[in-house]
């Protein structure tokens, strides 16, 4: 009779686990899922710049840049290199550009975000809100 029971017990234990597991992951799909899909509906943020900007942000970098603005302070991704800390940059003019836009980007996305800059030819940037 203990048998039977410890068997009943365990397998109603392993059945509220499988539950609990699946119910788990269908939240964590769920929550996964919604949070890219709201932020690539967004339109992208698009200004112009300073022409001293605009001419140091083309000296910079051709290609997008990751800009990351967060508690840890404010890091950019040039090219393939890492992120690294604005601090760092030794061109300042370049950094004031990114400054620029970092100001520009913090009215609409608020304090804490991570966006893809791409400058035109023109003198503006396109800002594409990442997270």
């Amino acid at each position: 009779m203990a048998v039977v029971t410890v068997l009943v017990v365990t397998l109603a234990l392993v059945l509220l686990i499988a539950i609990l597991y699946w119910y788990a992951t269908r939240m964590k799909r769920t929550l996964e899922s919604s949070t890219p899909a709201v932020l690539a509906a967004q339109e992208p943020l698009s200004f112009r710049l300073s022409e001293a900007s605009a001419a140091s942000l083309a000296h910079l970098s051709q290609e997008p840049i990751l800009i990351r603005q967060a508690q840890d302070g404010l890091r950019v991704q040039l090219d393939n290199r890492p992120l690294v800390p604005i601090a760092i940059l030794t061109d300042l003019a370049a950094a004031a550009a990114l400054r620029e836009i970092v100001a520009g980007t913090s009215r609409a996305f608020g304090a804490h975000w991570t966006a893809l800059v791409i400058p035109s030819g023109d003198g503006s940037v396109s800002v594409q809100r990442l997270a």
